[in-house]
């Protein structure tokens, strides 16, 4: 079936069929996407997990009224984010890349085919600020926007924070030989046990890290003797996964699965950043972040007055006679929240 690569719906609707980029940050613990709000404004509600004891009755006794587990409700217009591409005659008229110099390609149809080249790369984009949003939000338990007015110079900034303090410091950095990594490790898994209840079972670390662990005293010299007590600890096999991606092992005593993320992006200064600093060690409980959306509000197609799109990504496509050229812009409202606020921890292995 054709795209209609001039109207909103139709160009929404192909969004949805492009398969996205893995994002680990976000796929591991920002995977649940709610119904997109059908306002620009959205409701970020987290909570703490609850560690009560039920109260006893004497015999004949009626029931206890007991409070239920507060949560936090904070109301946010998230950013937007907004790449676009712009097609210029002299795009189309050329040879496009990978196209061998017999093409019988015309004009119209390599104008179709870079727009939905630009939609998959701009849906990437998106998906990069999610991924650096996830990072800053895991190390940091909050969330620095700096938007671009439209002169696209003038910075405005906003900042989202959680009520979230699991920031461990290791007594000795992970890069001294006779470092306590395990402990540590053990002590943010008890941290998040104690206040979440539940065990997390993922740890997605810097690429520093690994080379850490098997330079430990402690652990090579479980990892030299393979004993029955030594072996049930962990298993350190460290392969790599898909690209940037590397497991490291399995800590079979904390039910620990832990994962070297080495992957960058181009930050606003066009410097190449990793999304998980060198030295830093995210350990938590998957599956439970989510990634809400706000309504977009946009000229409709017929220009004769405003839409609101509720959406995950809501593309338009825009032509000028007097600049001659043709362009895609991709409008995306979103916000990543935690469910619970204890369900991670971080290091700072140095």
């Amino acid at each position: 079936m054709a795209i209609g690569l001039k109207d909103t719906i139709s160009l929404m609707q192909a969004m949805e069929r492009i398969k996205p980029p893995a994002t680990l940050l976000v796929d591991t613990f920002f995977p649940q996407v709610p119904t997109p709000a059908i306002t620009s404004k959205i409701a970020v509600e987290y909570r703490k997990g609850g560690r009560r004891l039920a109260p006893f009755v004497v015999e004949g006794g009626h029931g206890i009224n007991t409070a239920r587990t507060g949560s936090t409700v904070d109301i946010y217009e998230p950013p937007m984010v907004a790449p676009r591409r712009t097609v210029r005659p002299e795009d189309i008229e050329q040879r496009g890349f990978g196209e061998t110099i017999y093409s019988t390609k015309t004009p119209a149809q390599r104008a179709t085919e870079i727009q939905a080249n630009d939609l998959a790369e701009m849906q990437a984009m998106i998906l990069n600020r999610k991924n650096q949003m996830a990072a800053e939000i895991l190390t940091t338990g909050a969330y620095t926007i700096k938007g671009y007015a439209d002169d696209g110079t003038t910075v405005k900034t906003a900042k989202v924070t959680f009520d979230w303090n699991q920031k461990i410091t290791p007594t000795t950095t992970w890069d001294q030989a006779n470092a306590s990594i395990y402990s540590d490790l053990k002590n943010a898994s008890s941290l998040i046990q104690e206040n979440a209840g539940v065990v997390p079972t993922v740890a997605i670390v810097g690429k520093n890290v690994a080379d850490y662990m098997l330079g430990n005293d402690q652990i090579m010299k479980w990892l030299a003797v393979p004993s029955n007590t030594n072996l049930s600890l962990m298993s350190i096999q460290p392969r790599i996964e898909s690209p940037q991606v590397a497991r490291i092992g399995l800590i079979q005593s904390l039910n620990l699965e832990v994962y070297s993320y080495m992957e960058t992006y181009t930050d606003d200064g066009g410097h190449t950043v990793p999304f998980l600093g060198a030295d830093d060690v995210i350990i938590g409980i998957p599956g439970r972040g989510r990634q809400l959306h706000g309504a977009v509000t946009l000229i409709n197609d017929t220009e004769s007055g405003f839409e609101t799109y509720s959406g995950l990504y809501v593309p338009q496509y825009a032509a000028s006679k007097n600049a001659n050229t043709m362009s895609l812009t991709v409008y995306s409202r979103f916000l990543l929240a935690p469910e619970f606020i204890d369900d991670w921890a971080y290091i700072k292995a140095k």
